[in-house]
Order: structure tokens, then sequence, then C-alpha cells
């Protein structure tokens, strides 16, 4: 349990990253960059060494680590897209319902435990996400007015249903032995290694120039980064069942990632955001208590 809440407050502390980001008008993608290649570098640290395996290419969740590292990169770019088209509101909740995918094929796949609390868990988070992330002032300035824009949260969503059901098949399929940093460290890797494929085009074409603040920003967000992913594998690891594991996980981080909203920028709380506090708790109940 602490592992997963470790898991829950680092995720959450990523988005009071993001929010400064844009506070002191630091470039996104710049810091994203740095944030994989101190992700890999924090491995080294962690692993007392070089966290990469010699037999890279040879390893059994090669094939996973290589294409999570390059959609890493492709989906945040695309969330960052769907917030500008469509808001903050209907990105979030298709970002945050990616949860239901590790879930269900946990229960339906695997056969984990399946019983009417679970079921009934993973229905209210979903309903806490939707309330949580509603917000109806952003919603009116922010309302979709042509059908075509859903095709950008749908992808997002899509993007994020992959990324979540492959750690869980790379854990499920015992593809990584427990604690084994190498994935993780290769993960980020790849990632690094295409953004900055991606940001030497940029600088060749004059889209965009290195700053100081940018790259001091992307070390702020690299640290919690690593961790968030690395205490996550752990706590499937453990015994923790992925239908309990991401659920969980998604709604803590809304929760608290809420909280340091108030408490940190003073958001407001109204009363629809007050009940998806409350359903929130429920649903973590719930889907804990089944198990």
């Amino acid at each position: 349990m602490l592992i997963l809440f470790f898991c829950i407050l680092l995720n959450s502390l990523i988005g009071v990253v993001f929010k400064l980001f844009e506070r002191y008008g630091v470039d996104n993608f710049q810091a994203i960059v740095v944030n994989y290649l101190v992700c890999v570098l924090t491995a080294a640290v962690v692993s007392n060494g070089n966290p990469i395996p010699p037999n890279l290419t040879s390893q059994p969740w090669f094939g996973f680590a290589l294409g999570l590292g390059v959609l890493f990169i492709i989906i945040f770019n695309l969330f960052a897209l769907t917030v500008q088209k469509t808001g903050i509101m209907v990105s979030t909740i298709f970002q945050k319902m990616s949860l239901v995918a590790p879930a269900l094929i946990a229960i339906l796949v695997y056969q984990e435990s399946s019983g009417i609390l679970k079921w009934v868990g993973i229905g209210i988070s979903l309903l806490a996400i939707v309330l949580l992330s509603y917000n109806a002032e952003t919603e009116n300035k922010n309302s979709i007015q042509t059908h075509h824009l859903w095709i950008y949260p749908m992808l997002t969503f899509i993007g994020s249903c992959i990324i979540d059901s492959s750690i869980f098949l790379v854990q499920k399929n015992n593809l990584v032995d427990e604690g084994d940093i190498g994935f993780v460290a290769s993960l980020f890797l790849f990632a690094g290694v295409t953004g900055f494929i991606i940001l030497c085009f940029r600088l060749v074409q004059k889209q965009t120039n290195i700053k100081i603040k940018n790259i001091i920003a992307g070390v702020c967000l690299g640290i919690p980064n690593f961790f968030s992913i690395y205490l996550l594998l752990l706590a499937l690891q453990q015994g923790w069942e992925g239908s309990v594991v991401f659920p969980v996980n998604n709604v803590g981080v809304l929760v608290l990632a809420a909280f340091f909203g108030i408490v940190l920028f003073s958001e407001k709380l109204n009363r629809i955001k007050l009940a998806g506090f409350v359903l929130s708790l429920l649903a973590i109940f719930f889907i804990t208590y089944s198990s």
C-alpha cells in the first residue's frame, strides 16, 4: 500500500510541475525531452551503474519498451493538442478513462477476481473522474463546435489505454523481473532519443531555441516521473491485482491533484467536484475491499 501511495503522490506532483511550467513560460517539449534523459540518469543512480542491459535487443520486453518510449512522446504532444482543441475538461476525462483498459484485461483475459464490489468500484471511479474533471466555465469557453474535433480526445484515450495496458501486460506475462530497473530505464531512453531527434529537427528548422529554464524544468520533472513509473511496476509485482492498481492509481492522482490545485493554486471546488471527491473515496474503498 505504501508503494502505491508514493506512486500516486509522485504522479500528482507531476501535475503541479506542469502547472508551474505554464506560470514560468517553460517550453513543454524541451523540458519533456530533458526529463527523459534525467529519468535514465536517475535509473543509473538507483541501480548504481549502467541501467541499460548490454544485450538490450534480446530482452523479452525490448519491443514493449521501444514502442512505449515512442508512444510516450506522441501521446504527450497529442494530449497538449487535445487541451488546445477541446479544453482541459474533455482532454483530462478521456486521458484518465484509460484505467478501464487494464482493469478489463485483468478481469476478462487473466480471470482476476471480479466480484460485484469491484465492478461497482470501477464504475464509480469513472463517474468520479468525470465529476472531478468537470468545470462549467472551461466547458463554456472551449465548447466543441464541430464533430471532427472529437478525434483528438479519442486518440488520446486510445493511446493512454495502450500505454496502461502494455505496462500491465509486461508485468502479467513476467517479462520483467521484480525490481528490474532496466525495463524502465530503456523505456525512458527510447522516449528521450525520439524526443531528441524531433528537437534537433526543430532546432535546424529554427522553430525553437534552447533555454536554461527549460533544462532546469526538465530536471525537476524527470526525477518524480521516473519513480512514478518504477513504483507502479513494483506495486504490480508485489501481488496487487491490475484491476485494483490502475483504478486506484488514476482516481488517487485526480483527488490529490485537485487537492494541490486548491491549496497551491487557489482553484475553486464546486459542488460537482466535491461530489467527485466523495465518489473517489467510495471507489477506492470498494475496489480495495473486493480484493
